[in-house]
């Protein structure tokens, strides 16, 4: 899965696990302070934690018992071609219009990119509607505030260090020092940037109904919390509670500012008169902490490695206990040269031991041996063998090799394990053998992207198939004999409707390759080759 698609779903999750435990737990609660920075870190932590790489049950693996990894096998005894893609289509594609192409993730990145877009672009214009106002307004300087007048039913409001007031409440010394006091919370506190820092959430979750609840009961917490200080200052609740009463207005104000009338009256006057319970709200505190440790679960990237055994109890394998063996990471481990050169190395150096000759001793000899940090190879013991002496010797060979390009996990070198089989067979006549490794192995003339230009340009869909929409993979076996001529093709696993039989009529009519060579002399050597039909 995409990885910006898994961090709005990480992201969108931890908002949803936060925001519920706060309407469950602290809406009603009277700890303003304590209920402002449960939201902002909800916000803060849902934008930022998907964006760490972590994985709780990796954490838990790197303090337990040191653990080896079983490696898939990596065959080596077939050589299998890279897959060529045969697209039903392909002529018609250009012409049906670059929306006919797109994926259902496309569709979904397209479509989150214009929300966003859009929310973005109200942000910014209920910024410039606010710049806009200050240019044209007069500023003036009260009781050490910078104040903005106000047309005349336009309720009082903040943002930032300045206030908004209709001129003709600074006559009335009673209603205006409460109501300043009032708006003078906000600006101390920072209120306002609060309300950006949760515009940035709601321009990344703009799709998420509970972002704007989140909103709204942020902006809600700064009013409970500058009417309580108000109260503080000015004991006389009745009185304040007339003032708001005489204030409350419908006016609508930019979402980005603080206004003394806020609505939710009703909420407001009973949370001024809400007492405290410290007992119930310390219980509340350790049920919230189930909030943190589900969002840490939401945000943690699944186990790297698939199948994990104790190598203390279920493993004979020697492992250093302060490194962990993968399987699979974001860099395997690399031959020198790659798996070509690794091919030419072990047929180049496996010998056949004499004793199994002797005995008529053949098979495969299956191995495990791990590529370390500084690519040294480690630990080689064999998974099943055939003995005679092919054991010991695919182990010698193994142990000798060079020193590999280490795997990468996470930008550092790490311990990777691999599996791999080698076949021992006898041949009295090798002309005649079919191999599926050699020395030198066959050549398409000019090379394997020269074979697949002309796999893709001659393989053609069949139109039955098309119409019957069937698609998938061909595979196609075929040897390479020794004067380079292509004979014995086969279908290994066909889909019908005429792919399998076109499939074959291509590779029956390829040009001759260089043939492949074994201690010098020209072999018969087996191809396996996918072929991927496509509708679209």
């Amino acid at each position: 899965m995409n990885s910006s698609l898994i961090y709005l779903m990480q992201s969108t999750l931890s908002l949803v696990i936060f925001y519920g435990f706060y309407v469950l737990l602290f809406k009603k609660e009277a700890y303003f302070v304590f209920n402002r920075l449960y939201l902002l870190a909800a916000i803060i932590i849902s934008i930022f934690l998907p964006l760490i790489t972590f994985s709780i049950p990796e954490l838990v693996i790197e303090n337990s018992n040191n653990v080896i990894i079983t490696a898939p096998i990596y065959s080596i005894v077939e050589y299998t071609l890279s897959e060529v893609i045969i697209y039903g289509d392909a002529v018609n594609l250009s012409e049906k219009g670059w929306y006919n192409n797109l994926s259902f993730f496309d569709i979904f990145i397209l479509i989150y990119i214009v929300g966003s877009a859009i929310a973005f672009f109200n942000t910014v214009l209920r910024l410039y509607q606010l710049s806009k106002f200050f240019k044209k307004s007069k500023v003036i300087i009260h009781q050490g505030l910078k104040v903005i007048f106000t047309t005349p039913g336009t309720p009082v409001f903040s943002f930032f260090n300045y206030i908004f007031i209709n001129k003709s409440l600074l006559g009335n010394d009673k209603e205006i020092d409460k109501i300043i006091e009032h708006e003078k919370i906000h600006i101390r506190q920072n209120h306002s940037l609060d309300l950006l820092i949760a515009e940035i959430i709601s321009i990344i979750q703009w799709y998420n109904p509970i972002v704007y609840l989140l909103k709204k009961s942020l902006k809600e917490n700064h009013e409970f919390i500058a009417d309580n200080n108000v109260v503080v200052e000015y004991p006389d609740i009745s009185a304040y509670m007339k003032l708001l009463i005489e204030h409350s207005s419908i006016v609508k104000t930019n979402i980005l500012t603080h206004n003394f009338s806020y609505s939710l009256l009703k909420r407001r006057l009973f949370m001024i008169k809400k007492t405290k319970s410290p007992l119930r709200f310390s219980l509340k505190l350790v049920v919230a902490l189930m909030a943190l440790n589900l969002v840490f679960f939401a945000c943690s990237g699944p186990i790297q490695n698939e199948d994990i055994v104790a190598s203390s109890q279920n493993n004979e394998q020697s492992v250093d206990p302060d490194y962990v063996v993968f399987t699979v990471v974001e860099e395997m481990p690399e031959f020198p040269g790659g798996m070509d050169e690794l091919i030419n190395y072990l047929s180049t150096s496996v010998n056949y031991p004499e004793a199994a000759k002797e005995k008529g001793i053949q098979g495969r000899v299956f191995l495990n041996f791990i590529v370390d940090s500084d690519g040294s190879i480690d630990s080689v013991k064999v998974l099943r063998g055939i003995g005679g002496g092919c054991d010991d010797e695919a182990v010698r060979v193994i142990a000798a090799m060079p020193n590999w390009k280490p795997g990468m996990q996470r930008g550092e070198a790490v311990r990777v394990s691999y599996n791999i089989p080698i076949k021992f067979t006898l041949d009295d006549k090798i002309a005649d053998s079919i191999f599926t490794v050699v020395e030198v192995m066959p050549e398409f003339p000019g090379g394997r992207k020269e074979l697949m230009t002309y796999l893709g340009s001659n393989i053609k869909y069949p139109e039955v198939a098309k119409k019957a929409k069937v698609h998938g993979r061909v595979f196609v076996s075929f040897v390479v004999e020794t004067d380079g001529s292509v004979s014995g093709a086969k279908i290994l696993r066909g889909i019908g409707s005429g792919c399998d039989e076109e499939a074959l009529r291509v590779v029956n009519s390829m040009p001759k390759w260089s043939p492949g060579l074994k201690e010098g002399a020209p072999v018969r050597v087996q191809y396996n080759l996918p072929i991927k039909y496509a509708l679209n």
